[in-house]
């Protein structure tokens, strides 16, 4: 896989709505109206993508948050960033 500039700033479409579920959240993509689910690690990086967020600052609150090495963090995130942006969920840019 492709490593993601640290500095790539990235935050949710405006144009998806996402709600909180007991194991994670799901969310509806309302440009073509496909619903998408997440695990609990998938909504809270949702939930940090309210404000662009830079893929280094999401790789450290991830890490923190769930007491997880960087490096599988890093590469787990760059994953699921490639899957959100190509899914039309999240808005990527460099800064």
């Amino acid at each position: 896989m492709a490593q993601i500039d640290p500095a790539l700033l990235i935050s949710g479409d405006p144009e998806v709505v996402g709600c909180t579920l007991a194991e994670g959240a799901a969310l509806l993509n309302l440009k073509t109206y496909v619903y998408y689910s997440l695990n609990e690690v998938g909504a809270f990086v949702w939930d940090a993508l309210a404000e662009p967020a830079s893929f280094e600052g999401l790789v450290e609150q991830v890490a923190a948050e769930f007491d997880a090495p960087r490096e599988t963090v890093a590469e787990d995130l760059a994953r699921l960033v490639t899957q959100l942006d190509d899914a039309g969920l999240v808005q990527c840019r460099q800064p």
